[in-house]
């Protein structure tokens, strides 16, 4: 199906108007508590393996407030993780059900206090099965967040990224729907690949940029809207707030 495969691709950019609306304001599920903040200590390091356990499929949440997560393809099981960080009580929580033949994974910060500054260390380095069919969800409230799916087979994509950068690579193989949505930073995602499915990707950005890198030999139309900001697309035919390229139709 080499070139068949059509894009929609509708990229919200709402910059700067959800702060001056005060949809920003308040304290978000991410924010630390600066009244009680821990010491940070010596780094530890945890590596953590999850067998299949006989799923077909599987469904995996990553829940982090703070820190960085480094996500890609390549593991043996369902997942071989290595986690760092430098206060004990930020130790991940990993947890695994196998129901009618898909996987459950949650992996997520424990609830308490959140921080990114340069005295903390809390890194998520996870790789995951390339082979199984699997939905995922990440979260994130601060920091950096790099989803490298070009390998695996990832159908459905929920990224909440708070205030963090995001680089996300699409998953060609598999993926019919991505959805990316970020409060602060820069998003940039790369579509790039043989894709074997037609796909919806949906970017609503708050304060920031958003780039998306698309393939020539694939069918794509793209729906942008901004508040404050420029749109460049270079390579591409508008129509209104309509955009597609050559091979698309």
């Amino acid at each position: 199906m080499k070139g068949l495969a059509v894009f929609l691709v509708v990229a919200l950019l709402v910059i700067g108007g959800l702060y001056t609306t005060g949809v920003f304001s308040g304290t978000t599920w991410w924010q630390p508590n600066s009244g009680d903040q821990p010491a940070p200590g010596d780094v530890m390091t945890e590596d953590k393996s999850i067998e299949t356990q006989g799923a077909q499929s599987a469904r995996v949440e990553l829940r982090m407030g703070a820190g960085k997560v480094n996500v890609q393809g390549g593991a043996s099981n369902l997942m071989d993780a290595t986690f760092l960080y430098n206060v004990p009580a930020w130790k991940p929580t990993v947890d695994y059900v196998v129901a009618n033949s898909q996987g459950n994974l949650l992996v997520r910060e424990p609830s308490g206090t959140y921080s990114f500054t340069a005295k903390y260390r809390y890194d998520w380095n996870i790789r995951l099965n390339s082979s199984m069919p699997v939905d995922m969800e990440v979260k994130t409230g601060a920091g950096n967040t790099s989803l490298d799916l070009s390998d695996m087979m990832v159908r459905t994509l929920i990224v909440d990224a708070g205030a963090s950068s995001a680089l996300i690579k699409g998953s060609p193989r598999a993926m019919t729907s991505m959805d990316v949505k970020t409060g602060v930073g820069s998003v940039n995602i790369d579509l790039t690949g043989d894709w074997k499915n037609s796909a919806t990707v949906h970017v609503d950005g708050g304060v920031g940029s958003i780039k998306l890198v698309v393939p020539r030999n694939v069918g794509v139309t793209v729906e942008a809207k901004r508040g404050i900001g420029s749109i460049s697309t270079p390579g591409f035919t508008q129509d209104g707030s309509t955009y597609h390229n050559a091979a698309y139709g």
